[in-house]
This record gives C-alpha cells, sequence and structure tokens, in this order.
C-alpha cells in the first residue's frame, strides 16, 4: 500500500476527529454527561488517524478502514444531532428523562443511553459504557452495511483489517480509562472495583467480542431474510445491558449494587475551561 493512500486515510479520519473534539468541547461547556463518551471517541479515533499515517499495523486497505470510521462517526453524530434538536435551545433540564418521553427521530439504543445518564447516581464509567454498547452494537452493524451496499467490495475481504482494528483499539483503551478517570472522575478506579464483572465492555476482550457481534449482525442485516429480526435485536440490546448492569439477575449482587449505589457519590468533574482537547493529538 502506497504511502499516498495510508496518507488519504488518515485525513479522512482526522476529519472525524475535528468533529469529535468540537462535540467534546461543546459538551463540557454544557455539563452534558455526554462529554465523557464523546472524549473516548475522540482517543480512540485519535490513535486510528495515528496508526494510519504511520501505517503501523500494515492494514491492507486503509481506505476501506478510513471510509469505515467516517461511515460509523456519521450515525453518532446523526443521533447526537437528534437529541439536541430534541432538547432545543438553552440549558438543559437537569430532571430524569424516560426513553419513551423522546422522540424515534432517535435511534432507541440512544434513547436509552440518554435516558439512563439522567437517572440520579449516574456514574462516568456507566455512561461511557453505555455509550460503547449502542455504537458497537447498533451504530458499527449499520455502518458496516452500509458500506457493504455502497461497493467497497465484500465485507469478508477486509476481515483482516477489521481485526487489526481491534487490536488497536485493544491497545489503546487501557490508556484512555485512566485519561477519563483524570479528566472526569478522578475515582474512576474505585468505581471499577463497585463494578466488578459489570464493565467488561470497557476492556480488550469485552471490545473484540462486541465488535465480533457486530460483524455477525451486519451479516444478518444483509440478508433479506434475517434482517427483520437483526434491526430488532440490535435496537433492543443496549436497553437489556443497561437493565442487566444496573439490576442484575443475582438478587444478592443487585441488592449490593442497590445499597452502594445509595452511598457511593457519583464524583463527576468537569475539566477547567480552556482545557485542551487536542493535546493528545501531537503524535498524529
Amino acid at each position: 500500500m502506497t504511502q499516498d493512500a495510508t496518507a488519504v486515510a488518515a485525513e479522512k479520519v482526522l476529519v472525524v476527529v475535528g468533529g469529535l473534539t468540537a462535540r467534546v468541547m461543546r459538551y463540557e461547556a454544557a455539563r452534558d454527561p455526554r462529554a465523557a463518551f464523546a472524549y473516548t471517541y475522540f482517543r480512540l479515533t485519535s490513535d486510528l488517524a495515528a496508526s494510519l499515517r504511520t501505517n503501523a499495523l500494515a492494514f491492507r486497505t486503509p481506505e476501506w478502514v478510513a471510509d469505515l470510521s467516517v461511515s460509523l462517526a456519521a450515525a453518532y453524530f446523526t443521533a447526537m444531532d437528534a437529541i439536541d434538536s430534541w432538547l432545543g435551545p438553552g440549558p438543559r433540564s437537569p430532571g430524569e428523562v424516560r426513553s419513551a418521553d423522546m422522540p424515534e427521530s432517535i435511534p432507541r439504543p440512544w434513547r436509552d443511553v440518554y435516558a439512563a445518564s439522567t437517572v440520579r447516581h449516574s456514574y462516568v464509567l456507566e455512561e461511557v459504557l453505555f455509550s460503547m454498547m449502542a455504537h458497537m452494537s447498533y451504530d458499527l452493524p449499520l455502518a458496516l452495511r452500509a458500506l457493504a451496499r455502497a461497493g467497497h467490495g465484500e465485507l469478508r475481504n477486509h476481515i483482516a483489517d477489521f481485526h487489526r482494528m481491534n487490536d488497536l483499539l485493544a491497545v489503546s483503551v487501557d490508556v484512555v480509562q485512566d485519561e477519563i478517570s483524570a479528566r472526569y472522575c478522578r475515582r474512576l478506579h474505585a468505581l471499577d472495583r463497585l463494578f466488578t464483572r459489570d464493565d467488561e465492555l470497557f476492556t480488550s476482550y469485552g471490545i473484540r467480542v462486541a465488535r465480533g457481534m457486530a460483524w455477525f449482525n451486519c451479516d444478518r442485516l444483509l440478508d433479506p431474510q434475517a434482517t427483520a429480526e437483526a434491526k430488532g435485536s440490535i435496537s433492543r440490546s443496549t436497553a437489556a445491558f443497561i437493565a442487566e448492569f444496573r439490576s442484575p439477575d443475582d438478587w444478592r449482587r443487585r441488592q449490593a449494587l442497590r445499597v452502594l449505589r445509595a452511598v457511593v457519590p457519583s464524583r463527576r468533574q468537569w475539566p477547567p475551561p480552556g482545557t485542551p482537547v487536542e493535546a493528545s493529538l501531537r503524535s498524529v
């Protein structure tokens, strides 16, 4: 693969990084709980841009990798814009919102995530995990399907590059978790213990499993006989994840979490105005 191809791919992804930078700044200024995931997404996408620029992972088709990043981000931006449109201008109400209160113009998984973020004692780690679930279980299979339909060749021809992206995310996730802790919640690692066994999605293994399921669900979406069932499944999966996370089947764990939520404050913090978002781009 030529250096020109990797440079063009990196530039495409940097456009996405710029859009995510703007989201982080906007959400932080408004003290919007969506900031933590926007920052997570920004950092992971920054690492992808850097990897494409150097071709460190030797992607076979970097243009496909970049196009997937663009398609995936477009789904996220569209969902966030729909939430912003529903919220309207001006200060946001601090009250609790139900998913059913939100319009269908917002994809159901993102309604579920936003509603979950408005409840009392919602934690930064939860907001990142729930958003990652919506993005990987819903946005990703749809983005993969969009590329398959857009004439980018057979999906199976890109599985090696898809796996290389898994490797990159696996390497990045631990560092990103430390940065989120420093930026939004210095007690994040303590909360990690509170949510023991529930936060596997925010690990190398969890990301690989979630992205593998997205690939499988894309195959289902591309099969006319399985499309309807697949759409229903990916639409419901985030709500099911949130419900199991906050109210596990095991009654002892459920009771323990209820008590801990009552006594452990969320301890959310916000970076001082003017804190740079772009600092991690210096290596790109």
